[in-house]
């Protein structure tokens, strides 16, 4: 006997519109109740239609997802994600269409279904996982990634290699040796304390990243390490998300030590922003007796005097929502440029 939507909310106890809204409305829903009810309807053996079959028969949805690996909050919180989105809310929001945000915090068999059971348009890929968009890319369904992932898919990105190498080489002429790396730890659970490892063991977990599919951060610390050369010595701290508390107590590790680098480069400006609070906390004047880098060019950036990278990150949503909107002419691939900017936080090591 087939299995219906009625039978499994009747075993869940809610409404049909609750289970429906499992399936097809994801982010009306606490992540906790989604979760136990698409596994509950998979032991059933309920099968919703996939997302391309479900728009062949009802015609377009006009609503386009957003997957990353993150929780909801992130996409309010985080300063990036949320530039990201208006500018790709502004072609959707022109073109008279509207989206759905799908968080994969972990690529657990419930969220890739949740992916894959979406009834959008579109797919856009905001800092997601390779195990989540190759669901997306199985709906059949277009879409647009944040990351050179490849000739076989559509993305815009910056070089991000390139925007490594540049603040590695930068960092290496202004005369650094002792150089600190902060990374956020992809896909945690909840935040975690930082933890310092050597370049040799950073470079497995690299490695792994690359196998993933997490070609953003993976390209962007090759090449810092390929910039700043093998004349240095080089620390990576392994911190919690990517948060501002996160950069504090990465730094708040760093800063303590006896010997402290007299370098600190973050692979985002958030991550950056707790690094100058940390150095501030101690009295310490960035780019006099530490110097800080980020990456991003938030506007808090300028006024915090951090030296970054400038992204065009509105830009970048925007363009994603232009190529999700006209699928017609295939894969296609979107450099932007980047731009060092040098400021106050980067200066010559300070002489003893």
């Amino acid at each position: 006997m087939r299995v219906t939507m009625k039978d499994v909310a009747d075993v869940m106890g809610v409404s049909v519109m609750t289970v429906s809204n499992a399936f097809n409305r994801p982010d009306q829903l606490s992540v906790d109740l989604r979760d136990r009810i698409l596994v509950r309807a998979q032991k059933m053996g309920y099968g919703a239609p996939n997302a391309a079959a479900r728009n062949l028969r009802q015609g377009r949805t006009n609503c386009y997802g957003v997957v990353f690996s993150e929780s909801l909050n992130y996409a309010f919180s985080d300063p990036y994600s949320v530039l990201w989105l208006s500018g790709l809310s502004q072609s959707l929001e022109q073109a008279g269409k509207t989206m759905m945000l799908l968080p994969v915090s972990q690529p657990s068999p419930a969220n890739l279904d949740l992916v894959r059971r979406a009834s959008v348009d579109g797919i856009a890929g905001l800092c997601a996982s390779g195990p989540v968009l190759e669901v997306a890319k199985q709906t059949g369904l277009p879409v647009v990634t944040t990351a050179l992932a490849g000739a076989d898919g559509s993305w815009v990105a910056i070089d991000d290699h390139a925007a490594g190498r540049q603040v590695g080489r930068h960092v290496r002429r202004l005369g650094h040796r002792d150089v600190a790396l902060v990374v956020e730890q992809v896909m945690p659970i909840h935040d975690a304390d930082p933890i310092e490892q050597s370049l040799a063991d950073y470079r497995v977990k690299l490695d792994d990243y690359r196998h993933q599919g997490l070609y953003d951060l993976w390209v962007r610390v090759d090449g810092l390490i390929s910039g700043l050369g093998d004349q240095l010595d080089l620390r990576v701290v392994s911190a919690g998300l990517n948060s501002r508390r996160s950069g504090r107590l990465a730094a708040e590790l760093l800063l303590d030590q006896l010997a402290r680098p007299t370098a600190i480069v973050c692979v985002s400006d958030v991550l950056a922003f707790g690094v100058l609070d940390a150095t501030h906390d101690r009295g310490l004047v960035p780019g006099r007796d530490v110097t800080v880098i980020g990456f991003d060019d938030l506007p808090e950036a300028e006024r915090q005097g951090l030296t970054t990278v400038h992204q065009p990150i509105h830009d970048k949503g925007r363009l994603v929502g232009e190529l999700l909107l006209d699928p017609a002419q295939g894969p296609r691939q979107v450099t932007l440029p980047h731009t060092l900017m040098v400021r106050a936080t980067s200066a010559p090591p300070r002489s003893n």
